[in-house]
């Protein structure tokens, strides 16, 4: 993940880590051996040295899941908000905004990866490694569709209907729990090696229908992946 550079002891002297320098004395941290629970430890400190404030700390289920966390808390801090430790008590409204953030910090890095996988799949067919190729055309469909699936359930809320067409709070619930479902199965899509753009296509239209529309971006880099072969 772009800035986050890893040492084998390093600043903490405690084993493999991640460290990541976010500016204004930021530094966050996602250590790699798991915790007893299977856990990945991570935090953000306003400064290198011992004694250092902890602005936010938590437990993660992956290293990227880890590095991502780190990044909602320093956004946090830049926007002013109270540093929060994970686990403790928040309130919802709380718990809702982190996960728009983590959504948000993923979106970002889906876009980041779908540009470089591009780039590299396009090298890789000029080299003639149509092996690599094709493995890298598979992590590129997974990327965007994972991005994708994030940038649905970060809307999920949002209708484009009004007027005589303004749907009741009962009608909003079910279009909610829809996307939702749908997001899943872009997840599940992502997965599948041997899914089509065809189903994409399928899944994509059902949200457009009910006036929620995919991230273009991210729809656009999705499609392309199920057309990239090793020998075009």
């Amino acid at each position: 993940m772009k800035d986050w550079k890893r040492y084998e002891r390093g600043l903490h002297h405690v084993g493999p880590h991640w460290v990541r320098f976010f500016g204004d004395g930021l530094i966050g941290t996602a250590f790699e051996k798991r915790t007893a629970e299977g856990s990945y430890v991570w935090f953000v400190t306003d400064r290198e040295q011992p004694g250092a404030r902890t602005f936010g700390q938590g437990l993660a289920s992956s290293i990227d899941e880890a590095k991502l966390l780190a990044d909602a808390a320093v956004l946090d801090r830049k926007r002013g908000r109270v540093a929060t430790i994970e686990g403790g008590l928040m309130t919802s409204t709380d718990r809702n905004r982190r996960r728009v953030d983590r959504l948000l910090a993923s979106e970002a890095l889906a876009r980041r990866l779908s540009e470089d996988l591009t780039t590299y799949h396009r090298e890789l067919v000029a080299a003639g490694d149509t092996k690599t190729a094709d493995r890298v055309a598979l992590s590129l469909r997974r990327a965007a569709l994972n991005g994708l699936s994030d940038y649905m359930r970060r809307t999920a809320k949002f209708r484009a209907r009004s007027g005589a067409s303004a749907a009741s709070p009962e009608e909003k619930q079910a279009d909610e729990e829809t996307v939702l479902e749908i997001a899943d199965e872009l997840d599940t899509l992502a997965d599948d090696a041997s899914a089509s753009a065809h189903t994409l296509e399928i899944l994509t239209n059902k949200l457009r229908q009910m006036g929620a529309f995919p991230d273009s971006e991210l729809y656009y880099a999705a499609v392309r992946s199920f057309y990239l072969k090793a020998t075009t």
